[in-house]
């Protein structure tokens, strides 16, 4: 991979976790103005560091979680006398269940995806064409069918899907 493809690729996945970024640096910050500033800090390092990261070691998001979470250990101390702001506890406390919570999210994310590549083709393709906006009712004119009655194998798919991802779940994933 060239240098141009390594860059766009990097910014794809920077763009793709800003928004888990930035509600992390919210969590850990109670100032709009200061997470703003920490954020934009936060995408410099990532950008100068970004030949560093190695997506074999870990998820993009908890990389620049951690970059995050360093800016704020800085700004904490530059800051110590200025407000008062949660305790280093309170914050470690904090990253640690986002940390949990963005392990399950993805864990769900993975089951989800796993369940869905199970479905029977006819069922994957309802559930593709029913998530366009507007495509419903187009759908179920194409096929000859009520909105209603595509609404209720979409339940039935979602209740397939929803068995599915919890039997995944409680046997520890899909790998």
């Amino acid at each position: 991979m060239n240098a141009e493809q390594s860059d766009n690729r990097f910014v794809a996945l920077l763009l793709a976790n800003q928004s888990r970024v930035y509600r992390f640096l919210f969590t850990l910050v109670p100032r709009r103005e200061d997470v703003e500033d920490l954020f934009q800090q936060t995408c410099l390092t990532l950008w100068q560091e970004r030949a560093k990261f190695d997506p074999d070691k870990g998820a993009f998001a908890s990389w620049a979680c951690a970059i995050a979470q360093n800016h704020v250990r800085n700004f904490r101390r530059r800051e110590a006398t200025r407000q008062a702001l949660l305790s280093e506890e309170v914050a470690e406390l904090l990253v640690t269940a986002r940390e949990a919570g963005g392990r399950f999210s993805e864990e769900c994310h993975q089951a989800l995806q796993h369940c869905l590549n199970r479905l029977p083709p006819h069922q994957m393709a309802l559930v593709e064409e029913s998530y366009r906006e507007g495509a419903l009712k187009r759908t179920a004119a194409a096929a000859g069918r009520s909105a209603n009655a595509l609404y209720k194998s979409l339940r039935r798919i979602r209740a397939i899907l929803h068995d599915c991802m919890l039997r995944v779940l409680a046997e520890g994933g899909t790998s």
